[in-house]
């Protein structure tokens, strides 16, 4: 009777790619960024024996299944399960403390998800902001700033593109064709 199989979703949660190689196995996969992929646990536990392994999937992966993580030798905190929409959620409606506690516990992927979100929604919450700079080094009020500058930049540069290109209808020059023979 063949073994069944058991798959497990795992999602890069990391702004970069994320590549891992088990080579006595012959497995290579490459996630894309927020690319999610249905991984056999005894990947996922050659995975683990490889050099950095267990790091990869503590702070860039996220197996998407309570207790696998465990079972596997990864210590994780209840921030390592935190979906995108929850991180926002946090964000913008949690507590100072639970997020201080995100900080502190969450791993590598969260933190750089934190830092996206903090520019992207923006994060209005001054008492976050400066617990994020110094928790992260990350100055959110700065990558605002530096962030509107940026599609400033981008809208005078469509700009003098358009107005370089002359108006008025074009049309395709009449040739000859002229056949040999």
């Amino acid at each position: 009777m063949a073994k069944e199989i058991i798959y497990y979703k795992v999602k890069n949660r990391s702004p970069g790619i994320v590549k891992y190689n088990i080579p006595d196995k012959n497995i290579q996969r490459v996630f894309q960024p927020g690319q999610l992929m249905r991984i056999p646990y005894e990947e996922l536990l050659n995975l683990s024996y490889q050099p950095g392994g267990k790091e990869l999937m503590a702070n860039f992966l996220q197996i998407q299944s309570e207790g696998v993580p465990k079972s596997l030798g990864i210590k994780t905190e209840p921030e390592y399960y935190l979906n995108e929409a929850q991180i926002v959620e946090l964000m913008t409606h949690g507590t100072l403390n639970a997020f201080l506690d995100c900080l502190d516990f969450a791993p590598i992927g969260v933190i750089e998800l934190i830092k996206k979100y903090a520019v992207s929604l923006p994060l209005a919450d001054y008492e976050k902001r400066q617990a994020l700079l110094k928790k992260t080094g990350f100055d959110t009020d700065l990558a605002v700033a530096n962030s509107g500058l940026e599609k400033s930049d981008a809208e005078e540069e469509k700009q003098k593109i358009e107005e370089a290109i002359p108006a008025g209808r074009r049309t395709t020059p009449n040739y000859n064709v002229v056949k040999k023979g």
